[in-house]
């Protein structure tokens, strides 16, 4: 489940265009804003979300991701994680790939928000991890010979 407070009369709530199948919610721009050429502005939503789990009832947190139809111009989300204690408005970091600079108008729909269990517990600090079929290999490591 998902809970919205709307902040200001032109927020949106997030919507979802195939429920059961879409990974994820759109999430729209509250106001309009310009992207410099190869720059970055912070996109406000207007909203703020609460997200529970409804098989367990425990609280989610989400990701922030690229809607394809702005990647594919150049258009991207970043800094994208919303922690699940977070109450705040949702303000979408945006970055302008592109050699022009590129209008959001109020109302479009600017990136993904996708669900998230909760998945960190406590840190213990200590000497010897265990054993593992990888071990220590990284980079590409496990198609050498």
């Amino acid at each position: 489940m998902i809970k919205v407070r709307l902040h200001r009369p032109e927020a949106k709530a997030p919507t979802v265009a195939h429920p059961g199948e879409d990974l994820g919610y759109d999430v729209y721009a509250a106001e309009n804003v310009t992207l410099p050429a190869r720059g970055g502005a912070v996109v406000p939503t207007g909203i703020s979300v609460e997200l529970i789990n409804d098989a367990d009832g425990k609280p989610m947190g989400a990701l922030i991701r690229d809607r394809s139809s702005m990647a594919v111009k150049h258009i991207i989300a970043t800094a994208g994680v919303i922690d699940a204690g977070y109450r705040g408005e949702i303000r979408i970091v945006m970055e302008n790939l592109g050699a022009a600079d590129f209008e959001i108008h109020m109302g479009d729909k600017i990136a993904n928000l996708i669900p998230y269990p909760v998945l960190t517990s406590r840190v213990e600090v200590v000497e010897e991890l265990a054993e593992s079929g990888r071990g220590a290999g990284g980079f590409g490591s496990t198609g050498r010979r």
